[in-house]
């Protein structure tokens, strides 16, 4: 029984990275798909939120249930901090093409935001601003992209 809890938790890691890749508020916010890429830094978010799944789900089976698995909540708290720290605060085996493949959803993110607050504001400050914005991440998606 214990050996077959272990594997559904494995598999239901590994969902949830998936899960957490695709649903990556930067690629749900994206202005164009082909501003979408797959990155190292993608995958350690899908990593991050995965893990931290783990050990939300012990303390709400505990809450619930009255039942704790002290071994997944504290291995998905060794690996939330793990993945912080070493993967993505140090940027851990990231390249300057996985920089960049991370980079330009990052700057879609801020050309699908700030085209909304262009078209709903009144302050003629703030639309100036969020033009400059517009046409600086637009060349420096186009620069980005020539450089992978």
């Amino acid at each position: 029984m214990e050996n077959s809890l272990y594997k559904k938790q494995i598999i239901m890691f590994i969902v949830m990275v998936i899960i957490g890749m695709l649903f990556n508020p930067m690629n749900i916010l994206a202005y164009r798909m082909n501003d979408l890429y797959i990155s190292v830094t993608l995958f350690y978010g899908g990593l991050l939120m995965a893990s931290n799944m783990i050990w939300g789900h012990e303390i709400i089976h505990y809450l619930s249930m009255e039942h704790f698995n002290s071994n997944f909540f504290f291995i998905g708290v060794a690996f939330s901090i793990l993945i912080s720290i070493l993967l993505l605060r140090r940027q851990l085996l990231i390249n300057d093409k996985q920089w960049l493949r991370r980079m330009i959803p990052h700057h879609s993110t801020a050309l699908t935001t700030t085209h909304k607050i262009y078209n709903k504001t009144s302050d003629p400050r703030i639309k100036d601003l969020a033009k400059e914005i517009i046409d600086t991440q637009e060349k420096e998606i186009q620069l980005m992209k020539s450089m992978l």
